[in-house]
């Protein structure tokens, strides 16, 4: 190692090596330097925090990623861990029932000590409103065709109604919660199966419980009795005539149920004609049914469970 080094310092003094040397080792410290010293800066986008939010009130947006740019020496710059970088909207004081602006800010700011920081958007317009408890029947969706040997029943649903939270603003419209749709198709005996409510339509809105058992009975058509009930109009108003698509259902019960002679004058079938509607206006109203008597059997299904109606004023 020492005749190595002999060697060396021999060859820097017969060519006078040492100022280059020490020209290049000035220059390398002269660079480092200049590197450090120029101003760099990194942008991140990131979702500020909701701070001091009282528990009976919710956000109806989603809450968007902001902008956040760190400009300094790039020393400084390079030394800053992300994973400190936080923003916040504090929402102690919040207008309730409207948008309103929000101040977005920066936590840890001595963490920024150093460097200068830039949010993209210092506000952000925010609806703040109150959580609703609402309960609403499911309905169940089903897609699909049975073959026309076979016929569905009146669909189970357990539990037929959910409980719904979310801000009032949107539970206030929400009349039901479907399914997630279930294909049936070319089904030939009973189908039993859990489900989603499906809540695509309504992000913001939390469902419980969120699965419901369907039961859709299918049995073959020859094992049915037919019958062919005529649609009632109940409650008529007295300026008004109605028109309707569908004049009589068609109502099927199980034989094996039956013990008795039926027909059509043990059921009514009607509709609600106490209509709020505009002249030759046409809308769809659901068509129910009913046991004239008690009957010792349950009505496995019939339709059409709903129908057309035009309804036209006499002028006075």
């Amino acid at each position: 190692m020492i005749p190595f080094l002999q060697k060396i310092n021999a060859l820097i003094r017969q060519y006078d090596l040492l100022p280059k040397l020490l020209s290049i080792l000035l220059a390398v410290i002269l660079w480092a330097n200049l590197q450090n010293s120029q101003i760099d800066e990194i942008s991140y986008s990131i979702y500020p925090d909701i701070v001091n939010l009282p528990k009976e009130l919710i956000i109806v947006e989603d809450i968007p990623k902001i902008n956040f740019t760190i400009r300094g020496k790039k020393e400084y710059v390079k030394s800053i861990n992300i994973s400190n970088i936080k923003l916040y909207i504090d929402m102690s004081k919040p207008v309730v029932g409207k948008r309103h602006e929000y101040k977005v800010q920066a936590k840890g700011k001595e963490t920024f000590n150093k460097v200068e920081y830039i949010i993209d958007k210092e506000k952000i317009e925010l609806s703040v409103h109150k959580i609703k408890y609402k309960i609403v029947p499911v309905e169940p969706i089903i897609i699909g065709q049975l073959s026309d040997q076979f016929k569905r029943g009146i669909i189970g649903v357990d539990p037929d109604y959910v409980k719904i939270s979310g801000a009032d603003v949107i539970v206030d419209t929400i009349k039901n919660i479907k399914t997630d749709p279930l294909n049936v198709e070319n089904e030939k005996q009973t189908v039993q199966v859990l489900v989603h409510c499906n809540t695509k339509e309504f992000p913001k809105i939390s469902v419980f419980p969120d699965t419901v058992k369907l039961s859709i009975p299918i049995v073959p058509v020859s094992s049915l009795y037919q019958l062919h009930i005529p649609i009632e109009i109940r409650n008529k108003r007295a300026d008004a005539n109605y028109m309707m698509k569908n004049k009589k259902i068609i109502l099927y019960i199980k034989k094996s149920n039956v013990n008795i002679e039926i027909n059509e004058t043990m059921f009514t079938a009607y509709i609600n004609g106490d209509i709020n509607t505009i002249s030759n206006e046409t809308v769809n109203v659901p068509v129910l049914l009913e046991k004239k008597i008690k009957l010792p059997f349950d009505i496995y299904s019939y339709e059409p469970t709903d129908t057309d109606v035009t309804i036209t004023y006499t002028e006075h």
